[in-house]
């Protein structure tokens, strides 16, 4: 259910939400669902234990995509310090309040049963897009090193043939769930990726591992045929409806590629980041993030056909921690 009071920030929170009030009615919205889940209220933002989501320990990160004038975010949704194997439940709790889809029941125990094989660092996270088209919620459920047996989630058999390919060298992260189209999306990482293997990656979703390899030598001057610009690769297959091949995004660590913040940014820019809206107006008036740390997090590649791959990269939202010298 909605509360369309108005969100009042505490002092901690002013320096965060004069983005998101010149966002105009996307910007009001996702800071009342912020307000309405804790992450920010009266007594104070997020006053917690620093988050695993972003260096900075922010518990939340806008996502800006090319081509998406929706406003993106994936947040927390309960202190970081606290228990986090009930997040899964939380998340689709707050969906269904927001008039998201139930998690399916197979998937929701297949989640379940993969949580329990070994310890969890952030359970469960929201992802929330508002626009034209309304209110969409994700849930993004971790899944543990230690789960094994993950077949009951790739339904798909181009890419499960792949991950068999790949064998130890790509390790399911994250499933995440579409509570408006109801797609899934499945999320893994590589430690030792070489250009050998965008064939592999690209196979399931029918794009071109060329093109996605000139996209990738492109951020920083690489140059074809030698190794990639990192070898730690974030893996992602949306598996969509209407018999379409998966989506297949593919990210990477941004201070790995580029460095300090000011450098991520002129290097996003010059990828094409005039294209990602509302970006600039968030990155050009952030203040320092504390070494080593930076505000920008991973940048992802979803690779289309025929045409060059679309850029998105995450940025913490700005959060000084409660333990910090100030």
């Amino acid at each position: 259910m909605f509360n369309f009071a108005p969100a009042i920030p505490a002092r901690s929170d002013v320096d965060w939400c004069w983005y998101l009030r010149r966002q105009g009615k996307s910007g009001e919205v996702l800071e009342r669902i912020l307000h309405d889940i804790d992450v920010m209220d009266p007594g104070g933002w997020a006053a917690w234990a620093p988050s695993s989501l972003t260096t900075t320990g922010s518990p939340v990160e806008m996502i800006f995509q090319a081509g998406q004038t929706d406003l993106q975010m994936v947040t927390e949704v309960a202190n970081p310090q606290d228990d986090p194997t009930n997040r899964v439940a939380l998340v689709n709790k707050i969906m269904q309040g927001r008039g998201g889809r139930q998690l399916p029941g197979a998937l929701r125990d297949v989640i379940s049963a993969a949580q329990t094989a070994g310890g969890l660092t952030y359970g469960a996270r929201l992802g929330l897009r508002h626009g034209k088209s309304g209110l969409q919620c994700q849930l993004l459920a971790e899944l543990p090193a230690a789960a094994t047996d993950l077949s009951g989630l790739i339904g798909d058999a181009a890419i499960a043939a792949t991950m068999d390919q790949l064998g130890d060298n790509a390790r399911a992260s994250m499933v995440g769930f579409d509570g408006g189209s109801g797609d899934v999306t499945l999320h893994f990482d590589m430690d030792n990726a070489t250009r050998d293997d965008l064939a592999l990656l690209a196979e399931p979703a029918q794009v071109s591992p060329d093109i996605l390899a000139m996209a990738m030598d492109g951020l920083n001057g690489a140059i074809d045929g030698r190794d990639l610009p990192t070898r730690k690769l974030g893996v992602s297959y949306r598996m969509r409806g209407d018999n379409q091949s998966p989506e297949l995004t593919l990210s990477m660590c941004s201070a790995t590629i580029f460095g300090s913040d000011a450098d991520i940014a002129k290097g996003i820019k010059a990828s094409g980041g005039y294209q990602l809206t509302g970006y600039a107006a968030l990155v050009d008036n952030l203040p320092p993030a504390s070494v080593p740390g930076t505000h920008h997090g991973k940048i992802g590649m979803t690779a289309r056909q025929g045409a060059a791959p679309q850029l998105s990269i995450g940025v913490a939202a700005p959060w000084t921690c409660i333990f910090d010298a100030v």
